[in-house]
């Protein structure tokens, strides 16, 4: 019986062992490369100057297995999902990702394991209407394989008006926006902006939250926000007490 327990105990550390080997050459076989994040990136032009025409927002890349002290060229491609309405279209809505002029920035730097990969965005007059939305996805070349599949592609939605920002991402609580300033619409963003004359947006946000601003700020603009549903020009005007759409069925603005 001793004998038995001893080569079955054998048997397990063999398999185990072989296991691990096996996981680890998956990791480690060849250079790798995939994503630190994969949160959709909402961008607008809305605050921007009109003689601004482009912006660059950055995607991370972070790197598998050995450096080289040489650079590394990382490739991305666009993905059309399915079902999306609005995708962005290169040239367009942005410099495509194979742009010459982008040639020198698409790699991982000698001797670094992470890269911030620019994305150029266009300011064509349609962001004034529509949002769009691109999707990059990292694809193996001669000098990466991929990483974690869960972790190739990133969704970036942007336009020219107000958008959502990260903190605000949707009408539940798991958005730390939320609550503080409940539900969001885009009249309501249209008037904090206009009250507070500021860039309403995510770096608003996490600026307001390390200095433990955001009660003071929703104070102030529910304050704000009674003075214009109370004042008689707005009432009689039509404008108060201020909805979310200019239908008049639309629901009420309030913060918590």
């Amino acid at each position: 019986m001793k004998r038995l327990i001893y080569f079955l105990t054998l048997i397990l550390v063999v398999l185990v062992s072989s296991c691990t080997k096996t996981d680890y050459l998956l990791f480690n076989d060849a250079a790798r490369v995939q994503l630190s994040d994969t949160a959709t990136i909402n961008n607008s032009f809305f605050y921007e100057p009109a003689s601004v025409l482009k912006d660059t927002v950055y995607i991370q890349v972070n790197t598998i297995g050995n450096t080289t002290n040489k650079d590394r060229e990382v490739k991305m491609v666009q993905v059309i999902e399915p079902g999306i309405n609005n995708p962005a279209v290169a040239g367009v809505h942005y410099i495509a990702m194979d742009d010459p002029s982008l040639k020198n920035l698409m790699v991982v730097k000698g001797n670094k394991v992470t890269a911030m990969i620019p994305v150029v965005l266009l300011r064509d007059p349609s962001l004034k209407t529509n949002s769009f939305r691109l999707r990059l996805e990292l694809v193996a070349n001669d000098q990466f394989s991929l990483g974690e599949k869960q972790s190739r592609s990133r969704a970036i939605l942007f336009s020219d008006r107000l958008e959502r920002f990260y903190s605000w991402r949707n009408d539940t609580y798991t958005s730390t926006a939320f609550g503080v300033f409940g539900k969001y619409s885009t009249r309501k963003h249209q008037f904090m902006y206009d009250y507070l004359k500021v860039p309403i947006d995510e770096a608003w946000f996490q600026a307001a939250l390390s200095i433990q601003a955001t009660g003071n700020y929703r104070n102030l603009l529910k304050e704000a926000l009674a003075t214009f549903n109370n004042d008689p020009v707005n009432i009689a005007n039509g404008t108060a007490p201020m909805r979310e759409t200019s239908l008049a069925s639309s629901a009420i603005v309030t913060f918590p």
